[in-house]
């Protein structure tokens, strides 16, 4: 089996640090378009930096789902400066959706920019599915390299700026309920598909499926879904279940994912998955050609944006169970893990240079990755700057470990790791939490 690819996903450019830190560890980066909206100029040149420079993938995400949902998710308050009475405000899209959905045109830009209304499956003819589907191409094919003629300084050299790795074709999400719209959204994901793999492209056209988590548990659906996807003119697909944590997968979910992924290794297509974890990694054994994921979040996400929370806890990346815990907890099952001394932490969790350079030969040190502290003006604390920073440089370093060990051993050597992991953390006493974290490996081993 070749190896199992992983791309970051940039959230913002206040995450370029992490990137251009750590992107040659992975195979690509792929950022949203929307991002590559608001701030052209930092996207394209990080996009010339990695594809020139590291010579690693990059590709940008069309995001067309987003406007098949509830228009308020990507709207924004703003002051109405056409109003002649001061200080009126207006409810409207975000700038960088808008300007997205008119580069995209079409019925994108009518329905959505025009007519204020989200994309349903019968405004989706035939014909404006075929130009969607070109107008996403070209998109993702000419839009920065258009940003990079638009500089004078650079207008000479547009020719030679590189194309993306690889191209999305538009994708709307498949829902649960009410049956006829998610049938007819399917409908529509599975003509998309075939609209997009009928274009031409000097790079490979990937079709992708996006549906409610509810779906993966229909056997008959799933095979029917993904037989359709492999039997296009695309190159590979990329599918996005929403909302499913890999740690709370279920038997059947897990099954059935075996069986998409089964399906387009028989058609010798690549299928990836676009928010997923350590599963993804040990599912290259079985197929899957790759994953994608955030820094330090990202492994599972909802369609549906949580709006209104706070700034969410970067917890510590337990390399053994493959998922994230808080500190507090990791270091009150320690001692009965056995592990007293600095060296014996990097010998059974972790050995990244992250976690080196904290401990310092010191297990006392590892509260550093869960440093809290109270805000003026706040009533909670919240965790400082440095530690999420650390925390999330760990989780890169210890995810690429992690790809090497999944890379460079058999299933059975992987699944070994995992019944150990299991044994060892399950057994911990019932008032460590720790002890209740470690179920997910045994789905993981009887599902691989």
């Amino acid at each position: 089996m070749p190896d199992s690819k992983l791309f970051i996903r940039l959230g913002s450019h206040s995450e370029k640090d992490y990137l251009l830190k750590t992107a040659k560890l992975f195979s690509g980066v792929i950022v949203g378009a929307n991002l590559l909206e608001s701030t052209p100029g930092a996207t394209v040149s990080l996009a010339l930096s990695l594809l020139g420079g590291a010579k690693i993938g990059f590709a940008v995400d069309p995001l067309t789902y987003t406007f098949g949902m509830d228009l308020s998710y990507i709207m924004s308050e703003t002051l109405d400066r056409s109003s002649p009475i001061k200080g009126v405000r207006t409810w409207s899209l975000k700038k960088s959706f808008k300007g997205l959905a008119e580069q995209y045109g079409g019925v994108v830009k009518r329905v959505v920019v025009d007519n204020g209304s989200s994309i349903a499956p019968p405004d989706l003819s035939t014909a404006e599915i075929q130009r969607l589907c070109t107008s996403v191409l070209e998109y993702q094919l000419g839009r920065m390299r258009g940003v990079w003629v638009a500089d004078p300084q650079l207008r000479d050299v547009a020719a030679e700026f590189p194309d993306p790795s690889f191209v999305f074709s538009p994708y709307f999400y498949i829902p649960e309920l009410p049956l006829s719209s998610s049938t007819s959204w399917e409908k529509a994901t599975v003509e998309i598909a075939a609209a997009f793999g009928d274009l031409r492209s000097p790079v490979p056209k990937y079709s992708v499926a996006c549906f409610a988590r509810s779906i993966l548990r229909d056997t008959a659906r799933v095979r029917r879904l993904f037989n359709e996807l492999s039997s296009n003119g695309c190159d590979g697909c990329w599918f996005w279940i929403s909302d499913l944590p890999e740690d709370r997968i279920q038997a059947v979910e897990l099954e059935n994912l075996r069986l998409a992924i089964g399906i387009f290794q028989s058609r010798g297509k690549p299928l990836f998955n676009m928010h997923g974890g350590y599963l993804s990694a040990a599912l290259s054994k079985h197929g899957l050609a790759g994953f994608s994921h955030g820094i330090g979040y990202g492994e599972s996400k909802d369609v549906i944006p949580v709006v209104g929370v706070t700034v969410p806890t970067v917890n510590y990346h337990l390399p053994p169970l493959h998922t994230r815990v808080p500190m507090l907890e990791l270091e009150r099952a320690l001692s009965s893990l056995g592990i007293t001394t600095a060296q014996e932490f990097h010998d059974r969790i972790c050995d990244c240079t992250i976690c080196k350079g904290v401990l310092k030969e010191d297990l006392g040190n590892l509260r550093e990755f869960g440093d809290f502290v109270l805000k003026v003006g706040n009533t909670r604390k919240s965790q400082t700057p440095d530690s999420a920073k650390r925390c999330r440089f760990h989780f890169l370093l210890a995810r690429r470990k992690e790809l090497d060990f999944v890379n460079g051993n058999t299933l059975s050597a992987i699944k070994n790791q995992m019944v150990q992991a299991l044994q060892e953390y399950s057994s911990l006493p019932g008032y460590l939490n720790l002890s209740a974290k470690a179920g997910h490996l045994a789905v993981w081993d009887s599902g691989l």
